[in-house]
């Protein structure tokens, strides 16, 4: 499923202009000064370097006159919310600088035609193998915490009086993609807590759902919107049967959506030893069989995108070489999800904008078997109801039609004006800094 492009737009030049802002607020000479006010003995200190960044986040390497090193990030030595920064660049966190090299930049083919974030092939067994033994390492770790609700992580201490108290729904991975790219809420009510494995999947799978109703572009045509309304409403009714009835009461777990080996900081290219795991922000109370799955990031990146998507009948060479886990329950869990079909449902629900042609969602319908999927989306295969469901979707896509001036009138509505910024935008050194996202040196 594509996400909502106009929305895609408007994002980007918001991200243009935090940038510029960012940009501004060093060559007016505020940003040392504010991170100094956090150092204990007050020391001046520079930036080095351009952003360091991940997906969700912007940092930025602070040398002191002591030669010691802080990473600034943006939306521990000091952290607080958007209110707290006079430098109105959003919430904070100052936190000491891990020397080392992104594994993800490691293991991406730079070289490749159109780069992306699988994992190249060439990577030799050896390396494979060191790399995914320290992450079964950390995996395994985060196994042994058990917790007693699905939700978000309560905030600490969790006293005796609040801890039969239900948690909030989590943010996931999921929920925030398909709201930031789709510009669907599909949360619910939030105070609403689950009781079971099986109460909380039907839930995710509800998202896909939601999302294939209300985004407007969320089909292609009207033979897609048929094929999906029934495809989606079949994938549902099919998760009783992939549910571990160990696990479906608890315990739950740890479970972070975004946890790969692009979180790895290693010592560098020729020492592969994990010296930082870092970027935990999908983090939530989940399933145990959600945690104890094959993972998805055997590539580095998710089944669910287009680079996955094409016409072997099994993943890539590299995903064939899961980690292995010391721990005997943890690797039961594991094998469990390959053997019943598990680990393909488990990968469309933490990602947002499923398409029933993804490569998980064919292996799940393999699983099932040609004629059982078909039977069972033959339950959902009302003509009148396909035909409107389509007619309304179709019509959608005529109502987004809208002309490039339509496009710009729209987002200066929702883009907040750049007021002093316009002589930084003008200047033809400072567009290319802010195309490539590095803050001006």
């Amino acid at each position: 499923m594509d996400t909502n492009a106009l929305v895609d737009l408007v994002h980007e030049v918001q991200g243009q202009i935090w940038v510029d802002k960012v940009n501004e607020t060093h060559r007016l000479g505020r940003l040392c000064p504010w991170v100094s006010t956090f150092h204990p003995d007050k020391l001046p200190c520079e930036l080095e370097g351009s952003f360091h960044h991940g997906a969700f986040n912007a940092g930025m390497k602070m040398v002191f006159s002591d030669r010691t090193v802080w990473m600034v990030r943006f939306p521990l030595r000091a952290w607080g919310p958007a209110a707290t920064n006079p430098l109105g660049l959003g919430p904070f966190i100052i936190m000491d600088f891990i020397d080392g090299v992104s594994l993800g930049d490691l293991l991406q083919d730079h070289s490749a035609e159109r780069p992306s974030r699988l994992m190249r092939e060439d990577i030799s067994d050896h390396d494979v193998e060191i790399i995914y033994r320290q992450m079964a390492g950390f995996l395994l770790q985060l196994f042994r915490l058990d917790f007693e609700q699905i939700g978000s992580l309560p905030p600490p201490p969790l006293t005796e009086a609040h801890r039969f108290t239900s948690l909030p729904r989590p943010l996931t991975f999921k929920v925030h993609s398909i709201l930031q790219n789709g510009e669907v809420n599909t949360f619910g009510d939030r105070t609403k807590g689950f009781a079971t494995t099986t109460e909380y999947f039907q839930y995710v799978v509800g998202q896909d759902w939601e999302q294939l109703v209300h985004q407007p572009n969320s089909v292609c045509g009207e033979y897609d919107a048929q094929n999906k309304y029934v495809a989606f409403k079949a994938l549902r009714s099919f998760v009783p049967d992939l549910i571990h009835s160990k696990y479906n009461h608890g315990n739950f777990k740890l479970i972070c959506d975004d946890l790969g080996l692009a979180n790895l900081i290693v010592r560098s290219k020729d020492d592969l030893t994990v010296v930082g795991v870092v970027d935990l922000e999908w983090s939530y109370i989940g399933p145990a069989q959600l945690f104890g799955s094959a993972p998805w990031w055997l590539l580095q990146d998710r089944p669910v995108n287009s680079a996955w998507d094409y016409n072997g009948e099994e993943p890539p060479e590299t995903a064939a070489r899961p980690p292995g886990h010391e721990e005997k329950e943890l690797s039961s869990l594991v094998k469990w999800s390959r053997e019943s079909g598990a680990m393909w449902l488990h990968i469309l629900l933490s990602s947002g904008f499923n398409d029933h042609r993804s490569f998980p969602f064919t292996k799940l319908r393999q699983h099932f078997g040609a004629d059982g999927w078909a039977k069972r989306e033959k339950e959902f295969d009302c003509a009148e109801e396909l035909e409107a469901f389509a007619l309304r979707k179709v019509g959608e896509l005529d109502n987004g039609r809208m002309t490039k001036e339509e496009f710009i009138l729209a987002a200066a509505a929702i883009i907040e004006p750049r007021s002093s910024l316009s002589s930084v935008v003008n200047d033809e050194a400072s567009n290319e800094k802010v195309r490539k996202a590095r803050p001006i040196s």
